[in-house]
């Protein structure tokens, strides 16, 4: 990977994060509008309510959604 690649690459990501930060501070998930929830397991980890099994969702007889980012 060339410089001007890595270069380019970091600015993307850096985009990537600034687009996740904006979904934050918003507070609902951008595809079906339930809350956020802070995964702890990794720095800047934030997911839709609806995220993951049946048995993790905030609202279990509702649909799972998917969305989820990185904003650190």
């Amino acid at each position: 990977m060339t410089r001007a690649d890595r270069q380019a690459h970091r600015a993307r990501m850096e985009q990537l994060r600034e687009e996740a930060r904006a979904v934050v501070v918003g507070g609902t998930c951008p595809d079906c509008g339930s809350l956020l929830r802070r995964n702890l397991a990794l720095a800047g980890w934030w997911q839709c309510e609806q995220f993951g099994a049946v048995t993790h969702r905030a609202r279990p007889d509702e649909p799972q959604c998917s969305f989820q980012c990185f904003t650190d």
